[in-house]
């Protein structure tokens, strides 16, 4: 619009306010800037799931909704911002969603107690889901519901002084194990779920084992941690294979040397299989000395026999101009 002859003509555009508008829209960074506006409230989840600073499961169904929200008051209208939430819903259900994230939200006392905690029912199913995935026994199962109980009224040590103002200071994992001593059943699962990893590697597409773990674009693993997990993923591959492998009792550990075979093919090289060029070889005869003497065939008995003379070229099927040139050949020599 702004390049086009009718833009040109308009009054408005020899104005200041028409050469601003023009410079702004053909500007590049201007349309950079308007793809961080949405980019940059996602990058900001993406670091914190891949952060090392505190156990990021409590807070990922937070920081989904932050990033939205962030959206939503960077574009305002609702045709614009909504195109970008289905995007988002759409990965979040069918890839990264689980009812982890949702009980973690629940579980996290810094976010549960805080006026802006958003009581959605997906919270609740996901905690709900949880208890009925994680406890296999319905007597523990019924403790730990009257324990959320307590949790959410703050009875017993959930609602000390202390407690209360520890909980958006402490991780959720620690404040869970130093205040609640009194319900022990809800206490075990609750820093069972705290305690879970996230990564953002759903994200990316690597399929190398180290470049999936060591990716310079998100690598803030510690060196000892990296090096324990491309040693688990690599022995993982070399157990499933050694089990394709073999069947039965004759299943072992690979990585035992006790069950190490020294003659394995992996330890001893096997010899050359026989080529085609080997076997095309084999009527390969080099030609006989014209000047070699009989073979004798000695008698044990005591007597010596002359043997048969030399092959003749006929014999071997040579003609009378290659048994010429035989002759020039060692004359020549």
């Amino acid at each position: 619009m702004f390049t086009s002859n009718a833009w040109s003509a308009m009054s408005v555009s020899s104005t200041l306010v028409g050469e601003e508008i023009s410079g702004i829209v053909l500007d590049n960074s201007f349309w950079k800037g308007r793809a961080h506006c949405v980019s940059e409230s996602l990058v900001k989840v993406l670091r914190l799931v891949d952060s090392e600073d505190k156990p990021a499961m409590g807070y990922l169904y937070e920081a989904m909704d932050k990033a939205k929200k962030a959206i939503q008051r960077r574009l305002k209208k609702k045709s614009e911002f909504l195109p970008y939430w289905r995007v988002i819903d759409r990965r979040w259900e069918t890839q990264l969603h689980s009812p982890l994230h949702a009980a973690a939200y629940f579980l996290n006392p810094g976010l549960y107690f805080d006026p802006k905690f958003d009581k959605h029912r997906e919270v609740k199913r996901g905690m709900n889901d949880i208890v009925e995935k994680l406890v296999c026994d319905d007597d523990i199962r019924d403790i730990i519901v009257r324990q959320i109980t307590d949790y959410k009224r703050s009875h017993h040590s959930f609602g000390s002084a202390t407690a209360v103002r520890n909980r958006a200071k402490m991780s959720p994992k620690n404040w869970w194990d130093q205040y609640g001593i009194d319900c022990l059943e809800l206490q075990t699962l609750a820093i069972r779920i705290l305690s879970q990893c996230c990564s953002s590697s759903g994200c990316e597409r690597n399929w190398s084992i180290f470049e999936h773990i060591h990716s310079p674009k998100r690598n803030r693993l510690e060196h000892e941690r990296l090096n324990d997990l491309v040693f688990v993923h690599y022995n993982l591959k070399l157990r499933e294979r050694d089990m394709i492998k073999r069947t039965g009792k004759n299943i072992t550990d690979p990585i035992s040397l006790e069950n190490i075979d020294i003659l394995d093919e992996w330890i001893c090289e096997e010899p050359n299989h026989l080529t085609m060029d080997d076997v095309r070889g084999w009527t390969c005869v080099e030609q006989p000395n014209q000047e070699a003497d009989s073979i004798p065939d000695f008698d044990f008995d005591g007597g010596e026999e002359e043997g048969p003379g030399p092959v003749t070229g006929e014999e071997l099927g040579v003609g009378d101009d290659d048994a010429m040139e035989d002759d020039e050949a060692d004359v020549a020599v």
